[in-house]
């Protein structure tokens, strides 16, 4: 339902053009905001398009610290203020420890941290002299959940967490809050993708889920949407898992047992 939370706002979205990022810029254009989906994929200039005059496409290498300072002077020239900032990009690169190339490595971590933190500095900046904002910061539930063979992810989106603590602390003083989101087994292409190639075991991932499914992008820019407006005011420097209790450490097949014997008498 449309309630307008955003209305006035100007939110920039990193790695928007799909997937979470995607349907975190649709809901805030149903809420009112005007909607910057900043990506390096082309497709982000159909996104846009799909989500009418209150989007518009923004390409952009976030490996480019120089380019994301450009893209948040251009944009407040252009709009008079940056409101909400969402660090959505990332890439997985899942390969084994013993064959992790630096390359590799250099390129997971110029997109999952350091641009956050770059991108960070350069909208904040203007964010404080406005008197404030909201930054959210896309984390995973892979933070507290380990899945083998994806230490480049794991350890900067783990830097992603620690990178919200630190400004969530340190930004508050000028009204600019600062939270992350970890998702967790959320039906986006980088889970289907590797579910249709049997990289992944659907009836195995469930089986460590409490809540017994997959989640839904809507869920997650719900949260988002809650993180942006000013009905979240008191909370900053917190990672909110929405992973359908994942993280709370369920053995596999575990609910099985309480499926079992946990019938009415």
């Amino acid at each position: 339902m449309k309630r307008n939370r955003l209305k006035g706002k100007v939110a920039v979205v990193t790695g928007a053009a799909r997937g979470i990022g995607f349907g975190i810029a649709r809901k805030y254009v149903e809420e009112g905001a005007q909607v910057v989906i900043a990506d390096v994929l082309d497709e982000g200039e159909q996104a846009a398009k799909e989500l009418g005059e209150s989007a518009q496409f923004y390409w952009i290498d976030l490996k480019s610290r120089e380019a994301i300072f450009q893209m948040a002077e251009e944009l407040y020239e252009k709009y008079g203020h940056l409101d909400v900032l969402v660090n959505c990009a990332g890439i997985a690169r899942p390969c084994p420890t013993f064959k992790l190339k630096e390359e590799t490595l250099d390129e997971v971590i110029a997109i999952n941290m350091k641009a956050p933190l770059f991108t960070c500095q350069a909208v904040g900046k203007y964010m404080r002299k406005n008197g404030g904002g909201s930054i959210i910061n896309i984390s995973s539930g892979n933070t507290r959940m380990i899945n083998v063979g994806r230490v480049p992810y794991g350890i900067t989106k783990g830097a992603v967490n620690l990178l919200t603590q630190q400004l969530g602390a340190e930004w508050a003083i000028y009204n600019i809050k600062v939270n992350a989101i970890a998702p967790g087994w959320i039906r986006t292409e980088m889970v289907e993708t590797p579910l249709k190639k049997g990289i992944l075991n659907e009836k195995e991932i469930l089986s460590v889920s409490p809540i017994g499914r997959f989640g839904k992008v809507e869920e997650v820019a719900n949260l988002a949407c809650f993180l942006a407006c000013e009905e979240s005011d008191y909370i900053a420097g917190q990672i909110i898992f929405a992973d359908g209790g994942w993280n709370t450490g369920i053995m596999p097949n575990a609910l099985d047992y309480i499926r079992e014997n946990d019938k009415e008498d």
